[in-house]
């Protein structure tokens, strides 16, 4: 499935046990499982991540006790590894509705590692989500693969720099020019409403691309502001009303 359809999906708090991300990049594949795992723990009401519930926030700021982030110790993720993620998942969440493994370079288990988390992927507990993500996922298991959902991500742009209207959408909602704001709008009234989502996803894409340069709740108030432009374009608000919504949610 692509984008759009995972997020539909998990608007609907249709939540699978496991899946895989791919396509993009790296720093698009990460903000892609997060999104998954906030849509997995988020215990507000109506379409998920709602974003303001105690586990979304947690969620968004990295520091959810049931959302955690498996990275390589070395050059692949080793059979220890895998069983020591396996022990985890069988322990009931601390604050969650579920807990929510994010794999980093799961493409790099070896088959050990692989056949390891097998079993936990055949029969997973209840309460545990897998998220696996990969730039490769062909060098993952068969077996792996068939019993995980595939999510893949649009192509980054070249040498991973945004489109011009994306950019320039970007800088005027970080510096809070509304005259810059005023020129890119007129762009980005251009698109179709179906390449709304994905210039959506692109200008998130630089946000995270650009934290450091930014002060946390600056950025906390940039990615809130465009989950809230992601829910205007699934019910076909029109880009100059999206791109308004972002300028009055980001003033400084």
């Amino acid at each position: 499935m692509d984008l759009s359809e995972l997020k539909k999906r998990l608007a609907g708090r249709r939540i699978f046990h496991a899946y895989i991300v791919t396509g993009g990049g790296a720093a698009s594949r990460l903000e892609t499982g997060r999104l998954i795992a906030a849509a997995a723990v988020c215990s507000g009401t109506g379409q998920a991540p709602c974003g303001v519930c105690r586990d979304c926030v947690k969620a968004r700021k990295g520091v959810h006790p049931d959302i955690q982030t498996v990275e390589k110790t070395g050059r692949e993720h080793t059979v220890d590894t895998m069983r020591d993620v396996r022990s985890r998942a069988v322990i009931v969440p601390n604050e969650a509705a579920r807990s929510v493994f994010i794999l980093a370079d799961a493409d790099d288990m070896n088959p050990q590692a692989q056949n390891a988390m097998l079993k936990v992927f055949e029969e997973p507990p209840p309460h545990a989500v897998f998220v696996l993500l990969a730039a490769n996922p062909m060098r993952l298991l068969e077996t792996v693969r068939s019993r995980c959902e595939t999510a893949t991500l649009p192509p980054e742009t070249a040498a991973g720099t945004l489109s011009a209207p994306a950019e320039e959408l970007l800088r005027a909602l970080i510096s809070g020019d509304r005259i810059g704001l005023v020129r890119a709008v007129g762009a980005v009234d251009k698109l179709g409403r179906n390449e709304l989502p994905g210039f959506l996803d692109e200008v998130r894409l630089g946000a995270l691309r650009d934290a450091g340069r930014l002060p946390g709740e600056r950025l906390e108030k940039l990615l809130q502001a465009l989950d809230q432009a992601d829910k205007m374009a699934a019910v076909n608000v029109s880009a100059v009303h999206i791109a308004t919504m972002l300028l009055a949610e980001t003033a400084q």
